[in-house]
């Protein structure tokens, strides 16, 4: 990931005002900027110097907001304090907690693929909670390693795909995709579902919550009725009431 960081010293007076320009016109033109992350300005009121970070995807993208970027500075010359001509400093992240949660949660879904769940467990924390549709919680890495080898068991060739992270703080949220073919017995709070030999496509919801490196909470959602309508054991058509 890369970010983009304009420093400018600005008139102490004006300095609401810039900022309610940087709201209207600055992050509009980043949130529509594809690869753009997030942005943000900092401001020290005692001196009127500002500092405006962006946050891209990749270099890539950094840097084809450069013409952008130029049009903005020159809208925010006249908050100016003086006749300085700010420049924006490109940077690679090297570190950070998102990057390092983003790399959990990625080694976490390749170890599942390649259904190595010793490797997943050791990315959980002692204490690790984890829920799942059904009513089910289970509480410690053994518990969720015996939860994710009921999927591989009924499903020999499971694979999962995160289609978007989104990372905040603490906490991360994946919209994924699994998939597998039903060729052994699922086991279920309901009961064990015998082989179908059908091919499942679900999508899921996971909720992370990381700390001092590992996953401390996990949440997994997807549609009970949908993965049941799936492997025939619901009529097409049923809504879920969960």
């Amino acid at each position: 990931m890369h970010v983009g960081v304009i420093r400018s010293k600005n008139k102490k007076t004006e300095l609401n005002n810039a900022v309610k320009d940087y709201k209207e016109t600055a992050l509009p033109a980043l949130a529509t900027h594809p690869g753009n992350r997030s942005g943000m300005l900092l401001v020290d009121r005692e001196n009127g110097d500002t500092i405006s970070i962006a946050i891209y995807d990749d270099e890539a993208s950094a840097k084809a907001f450069g013409p952008k970027a130029e049009k903005l500075l020159e809208s925010f010359k006249k908050y100016r304090s003086d006749a300085s001509d700010p420049k924006r400093e490109l940077f690679e992240i090297a570190a950070s907690t998102l990057l390092e949660t983003k790399a959990l949660i990625e080694r976490g879904f390749k170890n599942f693929n390649a259904h190595d769940l010793e490797a997943v467990s050791r990315d959980a924390a002692p204490d690790i909670v984890a829920t799942a549709p059904g009513g089910i919680k289970l509480q410690g890495p053994q518990a969720v390693k015996q939860y994710n080898q009921t999927w591989i068991k009924a499903f020999p060739d499971a694979r999962i795909e995160a289609k978007n992270i989104i990372i905040q703080g603490k906490s991360a949220v994946v919209e994924g995709v699994f998939t597998g073919t039903h060729s052994g017995p699922l086991q279920t709070p309901m009961g064990e579902v015998p082989p179908t030999g059908r091919r499942l496509s679900g999508e899921f919801v996971q909720v992370f919550e990381i700390d001092r490196g590992l996953v401390k909470r996990n949440s997994l959602m997807y549609d009970q009725v949908e993965i049941m309508t799936q492997l025939g054991m619901a009529p097409a058509g049923a809504k879920s009431t969960a």
